[in-house]
């Protein structure tokens, strides 16, 4: 690190924007930054830097349901790296395997979940590291705390960088579920050219697209193809 702890500390409090807070964070060696928050009624993400094309292969392949970095999140109660994830009792070890090489494949060997919040509005910073994270998990856990704590203030719910998304996503429209169906079986399809078989401008499809995402539960529309040939 080439700059002080008391610098970075000083950077931290003067911080004003979760941009800035993020910059700081991923100065001290990782290489990747996601917040999340939910509630009973939803969930919110910000994907402040994470790795082009993982995000539609981990949820398109339903990858985060044997994840044990995402188990650990809905049942510990502090905050642990990738590896003591890994290594919890009764993992489905085959799984286990399948997700910790994705990881690897876009760069993630390693990372840390910070647990901020409390009662109904817990949240998560996860970071990620191509390195093992233990030695800087234990030289700059403190400073990880007080910078995820304030990450989680600076991304109040309702923040427009934030992706809401509602635990009980609403069914797709007529017109958003023949969009999909269109894409899957006619994917040699310029988006121009799908818009103009539909009766709707380039525009509106691109809005389609982040609904139908965002109904999905994932970040792109591509995910949400991909979840869907998945499910079929």
């Amino acid at each position: 690190m080439t700059v002080s702890f008391a610098l970075l500390m000083e950077r931290l409090w003067q911080s004003d924007s979760p941009e800035t807070t993020r910059d700081i964070i991923l100065s001290l060696g990782f290489n990747g930054l996601v917040f999340q928050r939910w509630s009973p009624d939803y969930i919110e993400n910000w994907e402040g830097r994470i790795a082009e094309g993982f995000l539609e292969h981990y949820y398109g392949a339903q990858l985060d349901q044997h994840c044990p970095i995402a188990k650990a999140i809905h049942t510990w109660s502090r905050s642990y790296t990738f590896g003591q994830a890994r290594n919890q009792p009764g993992a489905d070890t085959e799984n286990a395997l399948r997700v910790e090489r994705l990881f690897q494949q876009f760069g993630m060997k390693d990372g840390v979940v910070l647990l901020t919040g409390q009662n109904h509005l817990r949240s998560s910073v996860i970071l990620t590291n191509a390195h093992s994270v233990e030695a800087e998990f234990e030289r700059f856990g403190g400073m990880l705390y007080f910078a995820a704590d304030k990450l989680t203030r600076q991304l109040h719910p309702g923040h427009p960088l934030l992706n809401h998304v509602p635990r009980e996503n609403p069914t797709l429209s007529d017109m958003q579920t023949k969009i999909l169906q269109m894409q899957i079986d006619h994917p040699e399809l310029s988006k121009n050219e799908m818009a103009l078989a539909l009766g709707l401008s380039p525009k509106t499809l691109h809005a389609h697209h982040k609904k139908i995402a965002k109904k999905n539960g994932v970040t792109t529309f591509a995910g949400a193809v991909i979840k869907k040939l998945k499910e079929s």
